[in-house]
């Protein structure tokens, strides 16, 4: 306590006056113990001491209640420790009398301590039940697990400003929309409404804290910011509880790990007297796999009406899958097709709140601002990685995707796990490889644990040229389907055994102004073609290996799906025909690319194929032409859309992750 115990040498202490009293006031929170020295209260050291109180206080030595009728020597005695357990209705109503003797029972000093007890705490939904809680024990830590604690914020709808480069107003509440997204903490206090003289409380958060999230009060009146562009903010005086709300502006990322620590002091004088501090924990980002439920498909609706037959074919799947189609007109994407390229949608939640969310990809083509002017509202949020090193194909969304749940070696990622393309540099001459602000994003959000596999010998770059997950009622719940050369030689060539060298692929279609009709025998008589599918099936087998050991799949998990490539004339592979394996799942219905192999009885081999592997699970095949534009244009029906689905049903933090490194 602020002068009391003031260090005094012996001769000072002895030299006071018989019988003087000195007198002090100060603080106690309830519940808090208080420590308070004697030695340097005492005249002498041989002193004896006795204690008499008024209204409820409790003094303790050594953790055990002292009796105040008893007498005590110093040298036993050297500290107390004093405790309130209810509050004070005004101003210094208990007081603790320090009886200072010597050891015949002549008085030699005494001190008065005036104390006014106060209430206070700072709470949270630490036990993450929806229910701001009073006083958890577990609000200052965060912990993992279905029995873990600590509070959860989410990033706020609007905008998720760091390494964005944006310039949106974080700093006010637009209405209730907003409140729903926000967590709140409550700073309880009761008893006297004005604070004892010369006392303050105060919140506060570090200097990095405050680049992450947003603190307000005054919610009633559109919320007003009590700490964001500053670290400290003086609480107002009241004898009620105060709601506060807070939003988080940052995801986790390399710099930040998403642990947010935000402290409550009482001080007088300048002094802190008491501090309180609660932790929370900022939701990740998360995607969705094919598995989940589809909500609602996004393809771009072209200007010149390119694309209408393809929309109104899709539609009926989506129909189907009872989601929804939404078109979006042509003032959002400036006839960019490429939906898959430009954004991902997850999602992210808390305690009682759930909001998806789009990543925005670096691409920045025509539907750079899709995001910004017509998803991002009170459903969908938002969040963008940017960097000074110019984006590749690589870092377009097509080249992202998320595995079902999976247990690896006895490791469980009931969210699945992130997979990304890359390079390999004992292969290609000029590298490709998602940018490093990306990679670190995946990464620190921590529970989808992150694999790169090699998806730089195509073209375009992205991993869903050549594999996609679908659902199936096996032990795992779903198939890996991977493009293959092989089999679809395997195929022409059983057609060229049958009779049907002359059946033509591509038949009617046109393909740089030309007909594109080939013949089976044409294709297998282009020894180049074939040492062009020879290596392209080998990186296809190379991330075969890889997946199933980082996914733990054996070869019955696995079904190949006809594919053929050719080289782009830069020593990277494009498709030859549109490629099947580019489909969209929406629940048991596959949205496909018509291939346009070679018939026989009317019945594309190709599709009846696919059907004879897939359908056995419960999958029904839709075969849909997306020669133009989206064939035409170096993509298919997965690239040219995008799909909200339902959430996991189990939370985040329920889980106990397995961090896995970033390698760089």
């Amino acid at each position: 306590m602020k002068n009391i115990g003031k260090i005094e040498s012996r001769d000072e202490r002895r030299s006071r006056s018989q019988g003087k009293s000195r007198e002090y006031e100060d603080i106690l929170v309830v519940g808090q113990p208080r420590q308070i020295s004697l030695k340097n209260l005492a005249p002498f050291e041989e002193a004896i001491v006795s204690f008499k109180t008024q209204g409820e206080i409790e003094v303790y030595s050594n953790a055990e209640l002292i009796d105040t009728n008893s007498i005590i020597p110093l040298k036993q005695i050297s500290q107390i420790t004093l405790l309130a357990r209810t509050f004070s209705d005004r101003p210094k109503d208990r007081c603790l009398q320090i009886i200072f003797q010597d050891d015949v029972g002549h008085p030699l000093s005494q001190v008065q301590l005036k104390l006014t007890c106060l209430q206070i705490c700072l709470d949270v939904d630490a036990d993450r039940d929806g229910i701001v809680e009073e006083n958890n024990p577990h609000k200052g830590d965060w912990q993992w697990g279905s029995n873990g604690h600590g509070a959860i914020l989410i990033v706020n709808a609007d905008r998720d400003l760091v390494h964005s480069g944006g310039q949106y107003d974080e700093n006010n509440i637009s209405g209730l929309l907003d409140l729903k997204d926000l967590s709140f903490m409550i700073v309880r206090r009761v008893g006297l409404t004005e604070l004892p003289r010369g006392c303050e409380i105060y919140l506060s958060i570090s200097q990095d804290v405050a680049k992450r999230i947003c603190i307000y009060d005054e919610l009633g009146k559109r919320g007003n910011e009590l700490i964001g562009t500053k670290t400290k903010a003086k609480i107002k005086v009241t004898d009620r509880d105060i709601l506060l709300a807070v939003k988080a502006l940052s995801y986790p990322d390399i710099d930040f790990d998403g642990i947010v620590e935000i402290n409550l002091t009482l001080a007088k004088d300048g002094e802190t007297i008491y501090s309180d501090r609660v932790v929370f924990r900022v939701a990740p980002w998360m995607m969705t796999p094919n598995t989940l439920s589809p909500i609602t498909v996004f393809v771009s609706r072209l200007s010149k009406g390119d694309n209408e037959e393809f929309i109104e074919e899709l539609r009926k799947v989506v129909g189907k899958a009872n989601a929804q189609l939404d078109p979006v007109p042509f003032e959002f994407h400036k006839d960019d097709p490429w939906m898959r390229d430009e954004i991902e949608i997850g999602y992210t939640q808390a305690p009682g709140k759930f909001i998806h969310v789009v990543l925005d990809s670096p691409r920045d083509r025509g539907l750079d601002h899709f995001v910004k002017r017509k998803l991002i509202g009170s459903d969908f949020g938002y969040v963008i990685r940017k960097s000074r090193h110019s984006a590749t194909k690589l870092d377009s969304f097509g080249n992202l995707e998320v595995s079902p749940p999976v247990t690896v070696k006895g490791v469980h990622y009931p969210f699945g796990r992130l997979i990304f393309g890359g390079t390999r540099n004992d292969i290609i001459q000029k590298p490709r490889r998602k940018l490093k602000v990306l990679r670190n994003f995946f990464f620190a959000q921590k529970i989808q644990a992150p694999l790169e596999i090699f998806s730089d010998w195509l073209s375009v770059g992205h991993i869903d040229e050549f594999m996609t997950f679908v659902p199936a009622p096996t032990y795992k719940g779903f198939k890996l389907l991977l493009a293959s050369p092989d089999k679809c030689y395997e195929l022409l060539y059983h057609l060229r055994d049958e009779g049907h060298s002359q059946v033509l692929l591509r038949q009617g279609k046109q393909l740089y102004k030309k007909p594109a009709d080939i013949s089976v025998v044409d294709i297998l008589e282009n020894q180049e073609l074939a040492h062009q599918n020879q290596q392209y099936q080998e990186h296809i087998n190379w991330n075969r290996e890889i997946l199933k050991h980082e996914l733990d799949l054996s070869e019955e998990d696995i079904i190949d799906i006809p594919a053929l490539f050719q080289n782009d004339g830069d020593n990277r592979a494009e498709t030859f025909f549109p490629n099947m394996v580019n489909m969209i799942v929406l629940d048991q219905h596959l949205a496909i690319p018509k291939p346009f192999g070679p018939h026989i009885d009317a019945q594309c081999q190709f599709e009846a194929y696919v059907k004879a592997v897939l359908e056995p699970l419960g999958l029904i095949c839709h075969f849909i032409d997306d020669w133009d534009p989206y064939f035409r244009g170096g993509g298919e029906i997965h690239c040219g859309t995008n799909t909200s689905r339902k959430p996991f049903t189990q939370k985040w933090w329920e889980i106990e992750p397995t961090f896995f490194r970033n390698p760089e």
